[in-house]
């Protein structure tokens, strides 16, 4: 959401804008370092000893098809690949085609993937929390988004559909060079809005 960049006319009328910018660009290979990149090691390791086990016993055993029984191992390999290292660069693609603005009034998150646009925007007034995790590059978390499933419960004999809330996700500025300067203003703003309420309270 940078001007020139198609988002012209979403601001409200006196709205202004206090900052824009991005996440770091780049892959960040730290990131690998987590649950899911252990994981993710193990997982490929495992992929890779079925495929070549399966392979070898079935060298000299029947023909077709049976050879391509090594090819089911395929996604499993793929999936360990991604949980190992190819998050990381999906990551890195996703922020490459992110954009951050901060008014006076909202935070906006817009995206361009694969030539989709989407913006999302988080009013300052209705954030039901803010924190800093401080670092080079850090994070500014404003919001969390829980996304809800359907679930099949049976109470006394009686089915039913059940929404379930199940992944919790962290919302904000994410990986950004001035994420102490953004929390800030941030908080400033909240702390305006607070006076402006007092004083038109009668």
């Amino acid at each position: 959401m940078t001007q020139g960049s198609g988002w012209d006319g979403i601001l409200e009328p006196g709205e202004t804008i206090l900052w824009q910018g991005q996440p770091q660009p780049g892959i960040i290979w730290r990131d690998a370092l987590s649950p899911l990149g252990l994981f993710g090691v193990v997982f490929t390791g495992f992929s890779l000893f079925w495929i070549t086990a399966a392979a070898s016993m079935l060298a000299e055993g029947p023909g077709f098809p049976f050879t391509l029984f090594p090819l089911f191992g395929m996604p499993f390999l793929l999936v360990g690949l991604f949980m190992m290292g190819g998050h990381v660069v999906l990551d890195a693609y996703v922020r490459a085609t992110t954009w951050y603005t901060l008014t006076d009034r909202t935070a906006y998150v817009a995206r361009a993937i694969l030539g989709k646009r989407t913006l999302e925007s988080y009013p300052i007034a209705a954030m039901d929390r803010l924190e800093l995790i401080d670092g080079m590059p850090g994070d500014v978390i404003f919001g969390v988004a829980r996304q809800a499933h359907p679930e099949r419960v049976t109470r006394q004999g009686r089915a039913r559909n059940k929404l379930v809330t199940g992944t919790v996700t962290q919302t904000g500025f994410r990986k950004i060079t001035e994420a102490r300067k953004v929390w800030r203003m941030i908080r400033d703003r909240q702390a305006a809005m607070e006076r402006l309420e007092r004083d038109e309270t009668p």
